[in-house]
């Protein structure tokens, strides 16, 4: 501070003409599908001083994560969103945003849409800001219910990585000017302009420019263009340049911040051009600023409004009132409060005294990074008193309009609920309570991922008839009575409601908060039930993806039939873990009952319905007790480490099927060859193996290519139908005594057709099955 207040004793200083660039690069970030903004990734940037132009540089490349069966993959389509300050405000599923949530950006967004094809994008920023720079990339969002479930390995597994870089011109041709003083220069002729900056310290209530020129002569001849802490953009011409003699303009402006003035011809031309450029102060208790304000208020108000221009103006005749804030800060993140300094600080709100004839301004900063994650809220009431039910019973009602402002106070009016900004623009006012009735006493507004720097509130009291009509407040109104609470909370002020969870997000080194929804609810606060699923549909669902278990009763029956006993307990143990897995998952805590943690259910669920698919195999492959005790254990521990590892992955499938149908087919193979005859009989091969091979094909199809979450309901309960009907076909009939057993003392028993030296001969002969004898010993 020091430092920048010393200038205005120097004089003016003019740096010397330079250009320079640059680089701020970041390394490779993962990109991934947006559900939620916690799947938001990122970028984080930083603008030095009197830059120009920003030049961002954003590349997307796919990366094939997983080499087996597959060697690329397709580009997809990428959203970026890109502001000053703070993390973008962003809702690219469409979802509604809370009530009274203040979303309108106080800065611009840039948004860039692109594909993962490698191919560069630059983004371009003329005049921004300097300081913090955040983007928010990801994959773009599609509806999550048309997407299909595939198990891992069926589809390329690839990672969206982007790589991040930014240039930036400097412009070092900047004078310094002095507030108060005169500043000569001139343009030499084939100079576009000149470029100047001045310091607005705290306390500023307005500021006056002053362009002039004698080379005019009765015509305009300069244009000038301002604003704050940046250069202003190429064709500017925000300078009321319309008067004879040159410039001049007033505005509120933003305080505590360099505000740059550019000044040119407005057309070329072969002569110097002089001019004398003046900046002036005026401190918000100046008895001028009545003078200054006239100009501006009359000329937008005519504009505006119908009703008595002067009696408008005359409420800005007297002082603001500034109102000492002091700041809370809590342990939690993005947790603190600003009071007044004599309020409790242990309930949270505060109260003022607000004026008929006065306006009533707080200044509060919210700090860089540390404050943006969460949500600013500001809410306000108006109390009740003796007073205000005397006039407001018989002769009209109060208002009360608050302007809520970033960078600079705002100036509130009565009709339509606008606000001046410094810009010298009409905005919507922020918030407004009135005496029309108890609900409208209480309003509040919501400001996610503030900005850092100064907010301003200004309150402005007005009377209006019952026709909604301004008129003059009476003498007996006196003072009003308003509370006020002036905080910051982690992701919404009900900390996301009844429907979602708040959580502390990092990315890119900074945290930032969220609402993760439940029950189908979107939106920044969990608000939005466009897409909730109906109670009826939750019952359908979860009745569905139950009952359909219920199938695998005639399988569990027909395997102890068959005196099946270990097949017969784990296709119990597959239906009883697949039924109340899904009765935990499928009813969205509305319809649900978890008998265990949801994570213990699912390892159940898919462990059980892959051990089965094993023992299935193997008791179709009729091998001895000895191999077949080895074969249920070595699959059981296997079928584990695969489920726990990675259990929705297609291998974890494929290799016990594979396993399986390999003993099977060798073991039928040998029976044919031993038997000299048609193994299994003609009858399993006709009427039992055909529609038990379809049944199976059908579901895994259904399994792995037709199901999404929206007709996963209906869809994995066929699979759960198809899978227990397959069981039946393909489980072979019980042994009979008669049957030839492989692998015993026994095996010369065979009937009298078998050709027991050459039975004898195959069997040593074939690898297979001297590895079955050896077990058998």
């Amino acid at each position: 501070m020091a430092t920048q207040l010393l200038l205005f004793f120097l004089g003016a200083i003019t740096v010397s003409n330079a250009e320079v660039t640059k680089i701020w690069k970041l390394s490779s970030r993962e990109l991934i599908d947006y559900r939620a903004y916690r799947d938001v990734t990122v970028l984080h940037f930083r603008i030095p001083e009197q830059t120009l132009t920003a030049h961002f540089n954003f590349t997307v490349s796919e990366k094939l994560t997983s080499t087996q069966l597959f060697t690329g993959c397709k580009p997809r389509k990428v959203s970026l969103y890109l502001k000053y300050g703070s993390l973008p405000v962003i809702n690219p599923d469409g979802a509604k945003f809370p009530d009274n949530f203040s979303v309108s950006y106080r800065v611009p967004v840039y948004r860039a849409e692109f594909q993962s094809d490698e191919v560069p994008i630059l983004l371009n920023v003329s005049s921004p800001f300097p300081g913090d720079w955040f983007a928010a990339a990801f994959l773009s969002y599609t509806d999550p219910n048309n997407d299909q479930i595939l198990q891992q390995g069926l589809t390329p597994s690839c990672a969206a990585m982007m790589d991040s870089s930014m240039s930036v011109d400097i412009t070092e041709d900047i004078t310094v000017i002095i507030p108060g003083e005169d500043t000569v220069s001139h343009l030499d002729p084939g100079i576009e302009s000149k470029t100047f900056k001045f310091y607005v310290p705290s306390g500023t209530w307005k500021v006056r420019i002053n362009v002039t020129s004698e080379k005019c002569e009765n015509v305009p001849c300069i244009f000038m263009s301002f604003s704050p802490r940046a250069v202003p953009e190429p064709g500017l011409n925000n300078g009321n340049c319309d008067s004879d003699d040159g410039c001049e303009s007033e505005f509120i402006p933003a305080v505590e911040n360099w505000y740059y003035v550019t000044v040119g011809p407005q057309e070329a031309s072969s002569e110097v051009l002089d001019f004398n450029l003046k900046v002036s102060f005026l401190p918000y208790n100046s008895t001028d600023k009545w003078q200054l304000l006239n100009t501006t208020l009359s000329n937008l108000v005519n504009d505006r409004f119908d009703y008595d221009v002067a009696a408008v103006l005359d409420d800005f005749q007297n002082f603001w009132t500034l109102v000492p804030l002091v700041r809370q800060s809590f342990s939690a993140f993005f947790t603190f409060n600003f009071l007044s300094e004599q309020a409790d600080f242990n309930k949270g709100f505060f109260s003022i005294n607000v004026s008929m004839n006065e306006l009533a301004v707080m200044q509060f900063e919210v700090n860089y990074v540390s404050d943006i994650g969460g949500t600013l809220t500001f809410e306000m009431k108006l109390e009740d008193d003796d007073n205000l039910k005397n006039v407001t019973g018989n002769l009209y009602n109060v208002t009360v309009v608050a302007c809520l402002s970033y960078q600079a106070r705002a100036v509130p009016f009565f009709s339509p609920d606008t606000c001046l900004n410094f810009t010298g623009d009409f905005s919507e006012a922020r918030l407004q309570v009135n005496t029309s009735n108890d609900n409208s006493r209480i309003g509040s507004i919501h400001v996610p991922f503030p900005e850092p720097g100064y907010w301003f509130i200004t309150l402005k009291p007005f009377c209006y008839t019952n026709d909604s009509y301004p008129m003059e407040c009476t003498t007996d109104l006196g003072i009003l009575n308003v509370s006020l609470i002036i905080e910051s909370n982690m992701c919404t002020a009900d900390n996301c409601g009844r429907f979602g969870d708040c959580y502390n997000y990092m990315s890119g080194g900074f945290i930032f908060s969220t609402c993760v929804c439940r029950h189908g609810y979107i939106g920044w606060g969990c608000t939005d039930d466009s897409r909730v699923t109906s109670l009826v549909e939750l019952l359908v669902a979860a009745l569905l993806l139950t009952l359909s278990n219920m199938f695998f009763i005639p399988a569990v029956v027909m395997a102890i039939r068959r005196k099946y006993y270990t097949e017969a307990l784990v296709y119990a143990c597959t239906m009883f873990f697949s039924t109340f897995y899904h009765a935990c998952d499928a009813g969205e805590d509305i319809y649900s009952y978890c008998l265990m943690r949801l994570n213990v259910l699912q390892f159940c669920d898919f462990y059980s319905a892959i051990l089965s698919l094993w023992v299935t195999l193997i008791a179709m492959s009729d091998v001895g007790t000895t191999l077949k005790s080895i074969a249920h254990m070595a699959g059981a521990v296997g079928i584990a480490l695969g489920t726990e590892y990675n259990r929705t992955s297609l291998w974890v499938l494929v290799v016990p099927a594979l396993v399986g149908i390999a003993i099977m087919t060798q073991s039928w193979i040998w029976r044919c060859k031993s038997l000299r005859s048609c193994y299994p009989s003609v009858k399993y091969w006709k009427f039992y193996f055909p529609p038990g091979v379809l049944l199976v094909t059908v579901g895994l199809v259904c399994y792995s290519f037709l199901q999404t979450k929206q007709n996963y309901k209906f869809v994995h309960s066929a699979w759960h139908i198809i899978m227990a009907l397959a069981i039946i076909f393909l489980l072979p009939a019980r042994k009979q005594d008669s049957t030839p057993v492989i692998n015993t003392e026994d095996f010369i028993a065979l009937p009298t057709v078998t050709c027991v030296p050459c039975t004898r001969s195959s069997w040593k002969e074939n690898k297979f099955l001297k590895l079955i004898r050896f077990w058998e010993r």
